[in-house]
């Protein structure tokens, strides 16, 4: 059931995560539009965000960014006990959780790897590789996790999360005091010597033992997903890093229901400035093959209204934001909101990241950068592959990274040239009231029944 309407529709507030259920309608006068028709695209339930437990123990287990940072010698940290790395990386994660009042304070543990052990390992409390089965240990698991508030759905299952599904619902974003991690890059940074999958990587400031200048050490980035949370940056260990912190343990498995929004996905399919050369493109050029790609892939994911969607592009003529002409909320194909609405969409900080493809797959690889041509504000950029007509390596286009959530670089980290092989983002100007993926082929949300 579709919503549409050539002008916004009225703006739907609500929390962050949406977990509440459906956001209440603002006092802003909408403009004017046809009285709204429907299309049915699914048999769930109307109007509500579900959130169903599976897990009879009902336990969240949760994790956050330490607000307190430091450098690459966990030693020199203000609290900091224990003989070694480890022992260290969670005394802190520990005096922090209690700080911020957090259940079960004295048992998180550091997402951190040594050279000995993988973050993977120690997050169950074992030692040694991944590689190795944790020195073939009985393996505990862990999570989901949620975030310090408890509520907010942060990844899926430990092995979900490190394999290649990837499973990340958001980035970690909130410390143990539930404030939100910095926004500028360098100063939400995480000490972790970690890659995606929950092994270490060879720079880890000399198994966290150096502050050194000349010594680096692998971080995660507070407002990433993807490989990104864990395998963000390599940096000199004499700068000022916080920690990702989890509480160990098997959490609550929850299930999202949809409520009423704009569908929004992150391309599968890869290309260069050149719009036209892209299979998908049907022998369209510039801004008009950047539609036909977006509605040719949502059309092939089987989601509802595939006519709707217009890539998040910007070309001379015409900025990216003025393509949208619903008010939102966007959400994912897995239903968790991008922003509730247009302004938080090009506010800088929008609510989440759109790390997700057309056939709801999260990103986890390094292929995550979007063609955009477009500032956080939604406005155009100076450099746009000639208006999306130039694949070669002297025009440049702005670009984006589907995953970073809360920061402007969701839309525009740097210029590249137009040779290179980026996504692109694709929205829908219709409100898609019922919808549960059966067009997609999923059952997951129906019940089961006897033959």
């Amino acid at each position: 059931m579709r919503y549409p309407g050539p002008s916004r529709a009225p703006n739907l507030r609500g929390m962050l995560d949406d977990i509440a259920g459906p956001a209440p309608i603002s006092g802003r006068v909408p403009r004017p539009r046809p009285r709204p028709t429907f299309r049915i695209a699914g048999l769930l339930a109307a109007g509500a965000l579900l959130l169903l437990p599976h897990d009879a123990s009902a336990i969240k287990r949760r994790a956050f960014v330490t607000s307190v940072t430091g450098n690459g010698n966990l030693a020199s940290w203000p609290g900091a006990t224990g003989s070694d790395a480890l022992e260290r990386a969670d005394s802190i994660c520990r005096n922090q959780a209690a700080a911020g009042l957090l259940p079960n304070a004295t048992t998180y543990r550091a997402w951190i790897s040594t050279a000995a052990t993988d973050a993977y390992c120690h997050v169950q409390g074992l030692t040694g590789s991944k590689s190795s089965g944790c020195n073939g240990a009985p393996l505990p698991g862990g999570g989901p996790w949620f975030l310090a508030n408890g509520v907010s759905n942060y990844t899926g299952t430990l092995d979900q999360m490190t394999g290649p599904e990837a499973v990340m619902y958001r980035p970690v974003s909130l410390d143990e005091n539930q404030d939100p991690a910095p926004s500028v890059f360098l100063d939400r940074q995480i000490w972790t010597g970690t890659g995606r999958q929950g092994s270490a990587q060879p720079t880890n400031c000399a198994d966290w033992s150096s502050s050194a200048s000349g010594s680096s050490g692998t971080t995660g980035d507070a407002l990433g997903v993807g490989y990104r949370f864990s395998d963000a940056f390599s940096l000199s260990c004499d700068t000022l890093n916080h920690l990702l912190c989890l509480e160990p343990g098997a959490s609550e498995t929850v299930t999202l229901g949809w409520s009423p929004g704009a569908l929004a996905f992150v391309t599968s399919a890869t290309g260069s400035g050149d719009l036209g050369s892209w299979p998908q493109a049907d022998g369209l050029s510039g801004i008009n093959a950047g539609y036909r790609i977006c509605r040719n892939l949502a059309a092939a994911a089987h989601l509802p209204a595939p006519e709707s969607f217009v890539p998040w592009l910007s070309t001379t003529a015409v900025d990216a934001v003025a393509r949208l002409t619903t008010d939102g909320p966007f959400r994912r194909v897995d239903g968790y909101a991008v922003a509730n609405d247009v302004a938080v969409l090009v506010s800088g900080a929008p609510s989440n990241s759109l790390h997700v493809l057309e056939d709801g797959t999260y990103i986890g690889t390094v292929q995550d950068w979007v063609w955009t041509g477009t500032h956080p504000d939604g406005t155009a950029y100076g450099d746009l592959c000639l208006n999306w007509t130039d694949g070669g390596d002297v025009e440049y286009a702005r670009a984006g990274d589907a995953n970073i959530g809360r920061a402007g670089e969701w839309t525009d980290v740097n210029g590249y040239h137009c040779a290179v092989q980026f996504r692109l983002y694709c929205l829908a100007n219709v409100i898609t009231l019922f919808w549960d993926g059966f067009e997609k082929g999923s059952t997951a949300r129906w019940s089961a029944t006897a033959p």
